[in-house]
């Protein structure tokens, strides 16, 4: 979100980048917008005085009123304003998408409520829903993969108590060409009362109630629009969400302006008016990307810390790093991105996360020379939360059984077997027919990278991936070989 504000209305630097909340960076930009007797800062409510432009200033701010007035627009996606979500101070604000909302027991997509007694059935259904929503979506011919992939952004509020691992099922229901956005709260505060015009700005943008807005609503008409045929257009306009009262407002303004002396409007507050009832509320909300959190990195980096506390994350990335911007120019979102946000919410290390995957049992893929696809490993621990355990093949049509053991350190993980038919344990002490030690160099959203090789976390990343960078050398790859070959002979380590 954009805050431009002129010299006169500049606010302390640290203070400006450190809150940034919606509705305080919104507010700075419509109240210095203001008329200029309107001044920022003004101890006092000024007078509304007659317009006081040249004739031609005058007509051309009414008439870009006017436009602005006659142009397509709608208000973001329609939320609940719920006393259960997180709280933040970001400057992320709601716009044009899918609303999903997930509450104890009830799951709704754009206010309708999805059908299932389960969790796992609601996620399943919504999964269906979005998922044939893309498949139908018309593309140009000759469209780019880019253009292909931009589907609605998807805001998903879910509760500040909310821990990771159920935000991230969440995630996987959605399809990952949807951009997803985290819904929150901005903490309410009292209007600064320090200017009128001000005043009943921050009320618009705030206040949740449709009924309290009208009475805001009309009395920013009274002071900016004198023109008994508008006022009386607009006032009688009943309360009601943005969607429902948005149309009405466009319709008697368009109306009712034409009639009305240039000398009547005052163009620039009453667009900003406008604009407030168009959004009305929704600065009560923002929202954050979310697209980030389904790197497996974050799984093993946060494991069931709350949403809320994950929200603080964010809020120390943006306070410590939005100062690179010029204050004049601030713009949210090409500080919080999901690129910026990953390593620096989720800085979890190979070892951390094929740790975690570990102990969720997690199934791997790999290139074993020779074969035709991917094969895939489930791990299996010894005991929950064991650093050793099982490593066992999940063997299609025409393969044997073949599973190894495994024991990791840090940064490292020696596999060793292979698993003989009356069974044993990595605790053994035997002579193994192959003993191999592998080290983690990095990970990434798709992979862990060994020193040669890498493990997949999913198979279309393991079969789009090139043989030289999946594939690796040892007596592990050659047991697992579809042919007979002759085991590698390596030392174990000491």
């Amino acid at each position: 979100m954009r805050s431009s504000k002129p010299a006169l209305c500049r606010r302390h630097p640290q203070r400006a980048t450190n809150v940034r909340s919606s509705h305080a960076v919104a507010l700075a930009g419509s109240a210095c917008a203001l008329a200029s007797a309107l001044a920022c800062g003004s101890s006092t409510p000024p007078v509304a005085a007659p317009n006081t432009e040249t004739a031609q200033t005058c007509e051309s701010r009414r008439t870009q009123l006017h436009r602005f007035v006659a142009a397509e627009t709608a208000p973001g996606a329609q939320m609940e304003v719920r006393p259960d979500l997180p709280v933040a101070l970001l400057g992320g604000v709601i716009g044009q998408g899918h609303a999903l909302e997930v509450s104890a027991g009830a799951v709704s997509l754009d206010g309708v409520a999805l059908p299932g007694q389960t969790e796992a059935a609601r996620m399943g259904e919504l999964q269906l829903r979005l998922e044939r929503e893309h498949a139908a979506r018309a593309y140009p011919p000759g469209a780019g993969e880019a253009a292909r992939q931009k589907a609605p952004a998807l805001y998903l509020a879910l509760g500040a108590q909310t821990d990771l691992r159920t935000v991230r099922r969440w995630l996987d229901a959605i399809p990952a060409e949807f951009r997803v956005y985290l819904v929150f709260r901005t903490p309410t505060e009292p209007p600064s009362g320090a200017d009128g015009s001000v005043a009943i700005l921050e009320q618009l943008h705030t206040e949740s109630d449709p009924a309290a807005r009208k009475t805001v609503a009309e009395a920013g008409y009274a002071r900016w629009a004198r023109c008994p045929a508008l006022l009386g257009a607009v006032n009688g306009i009943p309360a009601g969400t943005p969607s429902e009262r948005w149309p009405a407002l466009q319709s008697a303004v368009l109306q009712h302006l034409p009639s009305c002396e240039c000398d009547q409007i005052d163009a620039v507050p009453l667009r900003d008016l406008l604009l407030a009832e168009q959004r009305a509320g929704a600065a009560s909300l923002g929202a954050v990307p979310a697209d980030f959190l389904r790197d497996e990195r974050c799984g093993a980096a946060l494991g069931q810390q709350p949403l809320q506390q994950v929200l603080k994350y964010v809020e120390a990335f943006d306070a410590r790093h939005s100062g690179g911007y010029s204050e004049d120019a601030l713009q949210f979102e090409n500080v919080v991105t999901n690129e910026l946000l990953l390593p620096h919410v989720c800085p979890a290390l190979p070892g951390e996360t094929l740790a975690s995957l570990q102990r969720q049992r997690r199934t791997f893929f790999w290139k074993v020379p020779g074969a035709v696809h991917c094969q895939a490993w489930q791990f299996e621990p010894l005991q929950p939360g064991s650093p050793m355990g099982t490593w066992r093949r999940l063997a299609e049509a025409g393969e044997e059984p073949l599973a190894v053991h495994y024991w990791q350190g840090a940064e490292e993980i020696r596999l060793y077997g292979p698993v003989s038919a009356d069974g044993s344990k990595p605790t053994d002490d035997r002579s193994w027919a192959c003993s191999q030690e592998f080290k983690m160099k990095a990970v990434d959203a798709a992979s862990i990278e060994l020193e040669k090789g890498r493990w997949f976390f999913d198979p279309s990343a393991c079969e789009r991936a090139e043989e030289q960078e999946a594939e690796f050398p040892g007596c592990i790859a050659s047991l697992a070989a579809p042919l007979a070959q002759p085991v590698a002979s390596v030392k174990p380590p000491k």
